[in-house]
C-alpha cells in the first residue's frame, strides 16, 4: 500500500522572526514526497527571503494578495495535492515526534477523518499573560486551534474552506462545520502544537476575540436553523 503523504499550510504576513523555525520544527519531521505551502500574505518584511533561504524543494511559496490569514489558508488548500493536510502558523511549532504519531494513528484507522494533538502553550518575552490561553497548555482544544490537528484532505474539501469574513474565531468556525460536516475525529496523548504567545499575537485584543466569538456563533445558529428547515450546506 502507498504511504500516504501531507501537506503543510503555513500563512504569513512579516513573520520574519519566526516562520524560520516553524518551518524546520515541521520540515524535520515530513518525508521526501511531503509538500509544505508557505502562502504570503502581503509581506513587507524580509519574510520571503527568509523562506527563500531554506532552499527544501519540498517548500512552495505562494501569495495570496494581503487578504487576510483565512484567504491565505484558502489559497494553500486549493493547491494542497497531498493525502493529509495540516495547519502551522508562522509563528508557533511542531512539538518532535508529533506527525509521525500522528500520521501513523491516520493510517491505521481508516474511519478516522482527523487527529488532535495537545496543545503546548509558551509566553514570549514582552507577551500579555493570558490566563484563558494559560490554562490550554497540555490541554486538547481543537476547536480553539487546528494548528493541532492533522486533517485527511477529504473531510477539508467537504465544506468551503476558512470563512474570509471572519478576523477572529476562523479556527472555531472551520472546526464546527467540519463536525457538522460528519467529521470523525481520534485525540492522542502527543504534544500537537507549540503555540507561542507575544506581543504582536492578534489575539491579544480580547474586546475583538469576543465580537469574532458572537459572530461565530451567530453563524453557527443560522447554519443550524437552516438545516432544521431541510437545506443548507457546511
Amino acid at each position: 500500500m502507498q504511504q500516504a503523504s501531507t501537506s503543510v499550510i503555513i500563512p504569513v504576513r512579516n513573520g520574519a522572526g519566526f516562520i524560520g523555525e516553524a518551518m524546520a520544527s515541521a520540515l524535520a519531521q515530513l518525508d521526501p514526497g511531503d509538500e509544505m505551502i508557505v502562502v504570503d500574505d502581503g509581506s513587507t518584511d524580509q519574510t520571503r527571503a527568509v523562506v527563500a533561504s531554506i532552499g527544501d524543494p519540498r517548500i512552495t511559496l505562494v501569495e495570496s494578495g494581503g487578504r487576510g490569514v483565512s484567504a491565505a489558508r484558502n489559497v494553500g488548500i486549493s493547491i494542497a495535492t497531498r493525502d493529509y493536510i495540516a495547519f502551522l502558523d508562522h509563528d508557533d511549532a511542531w512539538p518532535a515526534e508529533r506527525h509521525a504519531v500522528m500520521s501513523g494513528i491516520l493510517r491505521d484507522r481508516p474511519e478516522i477523518d482527523a487527529v488532535f494533538g495537545r496543545m503546548r502553550v509558551k509566553f514570549e518575552q514582552g507577551s500579555q499573560l493570558n490566563e484563558r490561553m494559560a490554562a490550554m497548555d497540555g490541554r486538547h482544544v481543537g476547536v480553539a486551534s487546528v494548528g493541532t490537528g492533522l486533517f485527511r484532505k477529504r473531510i477539508v474539501d467537504r465544506v468551503t474552506g476558512f470563512d474570509e469574513d471572519l478576523h477572529f474565531g476562523e479556527d472555531v468556525d472551520f472546526y464546527l462545520r467540519l463536525v457538522e460536516s460528519g467529521m470523525q475525529i481520534e485525540t492522542c496523548e502527543t504534544d500537537g502544537l507549540l503555540y507561542r504567545r507575544h506581543a504582536s499575537n492578534c489575539s491579544n485584543d480580547l474586546h475583538a476575540m469576543e465580537r469574532g466569538m458572537n459572530d461565530v456563533l451567530l453563524r453557527r445558529i443560522k447554519r443550524m436553523r437552516k438545516r432544521n428547515a431541510g437545506g443548507g450546506t457546511a
